[in-house]
């Protein structure tokens, strides 16, 4: 028995060092954040959100356009006067132009559009973050359930072992004529069981393993080592650092850029403009001929509309904003939900790692009167195996609830949004 205990012993402490071929839980956190398909929108948002910003900084520019013209008219101003008088304008007209638009003043609509441009690019990036911080949930679940379902099978190995050989001393004995063949069959059946067992377990263990090298994009089989983190503090709700917290942040500043903007519709736009063309007629009609022309100024702009729809906007945007912060007091409350119930499943593994270890306790001391009752035909099989099984279920709620304490606390740091320490 105490060989027994000491294997599961070893190999918990096996799982909690990190020998150099392991796969520590916060490194399945990085691979995932930068390996996870979604994770690969965050450099493409940053791409797009640099061609956007170069986009609207062409407001700075001067804007230019090529145009040309060709037409035909039924009439045109004719100079009926005694004598003659300037030839007549033909009906046919030609031009092709150049004109120069720079803007002035605007009230500052490009600096603007760029800063917002920087806003809604981040806020998808924060989008994706708030993805990848699902996926780290997920992670969490397959990592330590494959912990435990290690932690299961080297059980169930130890008691095969155990029980092989418990049966091969009862074979012994009953060639001899000192137990009845029945005891022998029970503990092979017993043995047939718990190898059904360890296949169910170790089916288990391979599914994880596959589910979580698609989760961090790496290929994973049973024989990858996982390590149990070392204990982890749970931290506390002022630790917060949720990327939902910085993208509800980053929403309401996105309509605060956008009530900036509205509110450049009330500001008149001055610009400087100038046209270079040539054709016929040009700006003098009464020159029939084909010759060059131009014309240069300024240009003022109000749109009445813009400047009578620039508060209700304005009161749209606040409205808007209003429900983000509505939304966040929403998963701020839902947050401190599933931390209160984290906090009270601590509080109750360390409560049961407290009896399991008095529990073990009282559990070696029968298994080990009862393997010198069976040897001596007091009891029969079915009732060792019975308290062999108590023992084993016993010793494995130990070590399960050790790895379920980390994982609980692992899992308090993930809903902050906290990396491990």
């Amino acid at each position: 028995m105490n060989t027994f205990l000491a294997s599961l012993l070893i190999f918990t402490f096996v799982n909690q060092s990190a020998p150099s071929d392991s796969v520590p839980l916060n490194y399945c956190y990085q691979q995932a954040e930068e390996y996870y398909p979604a994770a690969k929108n965050v450099a493409l948002q940053e791409k797009i959100t640099e061609l956007n910003i170069r986009i609207a900084n062409t407001g700075y520019y001067p804007q230019l356009s090529v145009n040309g013209r060709a037409s035909y008219q039924s009439e045109v101003t004719e100079f009926g006067l005694p004598g003659g008088g300037p030839p007549p304008v033909s009906k046919d007209q030609y031009e092709a132009s150049i004109q120069l638009s720079q803007n002035i003043y605007n009230g500052g609509v490009t600096a603007i559009r760029k800063d917002l441009e920087r806003t809604q690019g981040m806020q998808e990036v924060l989008s994706t973050k708030v993805e990848l911080q699902q996926v780290r949930a997920q992670i969490d679940q397959v990592y330590f359930g494959i912990l435990l379902s290690q932690q299961q099978m080297e059980a169930t190995k130890l008691m095969i072992s155990e029980l092989d050989e418990r049966l091969e001393s009862v074979r012994s004995k009953v060639e001899n004529g000192v137990l009845l063949k029945s005891q022998q069959l029970i503990l092979e059946a017993g043995l047939i069981k718990a190898k059904q067992d360890s296949a169910s377990i170790m089916a288990n263990i391979k599914s994880g393993y596959l589910v979580l090298g698609e989760l961090i994009g790496e290929k994973l089989n049973p024989s990858t080592k996982l390590t149990l983190p070392d204990p982890v503090s749970e931290g506390v709700m002022t630790d917060l650092a949720r990327p939902e917290m910085a993208l509800f942040e980053n929403s309401v500043k996105a309509l605060e850029q956008q009530k900036k903007l509205a509110q450049t519709g009330k500001i008149p736009r001055i610009s400087a403009f100038g046209t270079a063309a040539f054709g016929r007629p040009g700006l003098n009609f009464l020159n029939n001929d084909f010759h060059d022309y131009y014309m240069v100024g300024l240009r003022l702009n109000w749109n009445l509309m813009d400047f009578l729809n620039a508060d209700e906007q304005n009161e749209v945007l606040n409205i808007r904003q209003k429900t983000i912060r509505q939304n966040e007091q929403s998963f701020t409350l839902q947050l401190q939900t599933q931390l209160s119930r984290i906090e009270e499943r601590i509080k109750a593994i360390e409560e049961n790692i407290t009896r399991d270890k008095e529990i073990i306790e009282i559990r070696e001391q029968v298994v080990a009167e009862s393997s010198n009752q069976l040897e001596n035909g007091v009891i029969t099989a079915t009732e060792y195996i019975t308290e062999l099984t108590n023992a084993n279920r016993a010793r494995l709620s130990l070590l399960t609830n050790e790895i379920k304490l980390v994982q609980a606390r692992a899992e308090y740091r993930t809903a902050l949004g906290l990396n491990l320490e």
